[in-house]
């Protein structure tokens, strides 16, 4: 009869039979806990009065993250803030004006900072890590996991270039740069690396400068005030449905807002308010009293006149009526039965007069 010793019986049980002690949890070994939920998408939830709207934009994983530079490329920086104070979710992007073209803040990639930020020339990388001889055994594989998690982190975080560009540049902290970065996309040697900037401050060396833009412009405009879109974020975005649309829970596009520019009356005639601050969020709501829709907001689809400073809002449209003739009476307006959102024509220009406030917001 052969005798085991209990220590060695221990050791067996251990390495070989996975011996599991009462009151142990059983995990499945995927990645480590940190990296479980990569593979699923980030929703967020706007409450709007009794309904709930879940929405996801730009989840970790839609984009590819590992930056490859050349001599020739250029990190454009696309700043992002999610607005949900209407009825539905959209997205605006920081873009800034150069030499009147609306173009991402951007800077030339620095490939030798690139390299040496990879490169293995570190004072500790001849350290060998101890390893306690007891737990070697067990430790391996513990181990080497750790070691491809942190390659695989490495890899997968903001360039150094970038973060210290956003920092000196908005303000923005090291941590927020490398938590908030979604991943980049190519185009012709430009790399715009998207940032989510919804939940953290940021300052600006020229608030006159930059301006936040929407969809609507960047696609369908193709320029914001007046001012022409690069024709490269255009392309970007309307061949990238990724970077373009919001969805809801059932993975189904939200309805993207149009650009409106808001209205005044003033000296028997409508025109478009100016725009005294760019970058601030406007809590007040200009009406005008109309002959024809009583107390409205109304906005004209285009400047009235021209102009490349006017106070802009994004309108969410899909509900709307349609006044489609110009000599229009209050007569036939009350036969239209929601008002809360109405398109006609003023001076050969495309308006809305709008009741429910929840359907448009200042960009």
């Amino acid at each position: 009869m052969i005798s085991i010793k209990p220590e060695i019986e221990d050791i067996i049980n251990d390495k070989f039979m996975k011996k599991i002690q009462p009151g142990t949890a059983i995990y499945d070994v995927n990645p480590p806990s940190m990296y479980g939920t990569i593979n699923e998408p980030e929703k967020k939830v706007v409450e709007m009065g009794n309904d709930n709207i879940i929405y996801k934009y730009l989840s970790n994983d839609t984009l590819n993250k590992v930056i490859n530079i050349n001599d020739n490329t250029e990190f454009n920086y696309v700043l992002y803030d999610i607005v949900d104070d209407s009825s539905k979710p959209y997205v605006k992007f920081l873009m800034n004006n150069d030499n009147n073209i609306m173009k991402f803040p951007n800077e030339k990639g620095n490939i030798e900072n690139i390299n040496s930020d990879s490169s293995s020339d570190s004072d500790t990388d001849d350290i060998t890590p101890f390893i306690d001889e007891d737990e070697e055994g067990d430790d391996d594989e513990l181990f080497d996991m750790s070691s491809n998690d942190d390659e695989y982190y490495d890899e997968t975080s903001i360039p150094e270039q970038c973060s210290q560009y956003l920092k000196t540049t908005f303000g923005i902290a090291y941590e927020n740069s490398e938590d908030m970065y979604k991943g980049y996309v190519n185009m012709e040697d430009k790399i715009y690396v998207f940032v989510d900037t919804s939940i953290f401050h940021m300052d600006f060396p020229d608030e006159n400068q930059y301006s936040w833009v929407i969809i609507d412009e960047i696609i369908h405009k193709k320029s914001s005030n007046n001012t022409p879109i690069c024709k490269i974020i255009t392309k970007m975005f309307s061949n990238n449905p990724d970077v373009k649309n919001i969805y809801d829970e059932n993975n189904e596009i939200i309805e993207p807002p149009i650009c409106v520019y808001i209205c005044q009356y003033e000296d028997g005639k409508y025109t478009n308010i100016g725009e005294t601050d760019r970058l601030s969020t406007s809590l007040i709501s200009n009406k005008v009293s109309h002959d024809v829709f009583g107390n409205i907001a109304m906005f004209s689809t285009n400047p009235i006149l021209n102009g490349n400073n006017y106070k802009r809002y994004g309108l969410f449209t899909s509900n709307a009526n349609y006044i489609l003739h110009t000599n229009f009476t209050r007569s036939e307006v009350e036969h239209v039965k929601d008002k809360s959102c109405v398109r006609f024509a003023y001076n050969s220009v495309e308006c809305w007069a709008v009741k429910d406030s929840s359907m448009f917001s200042h960009i």
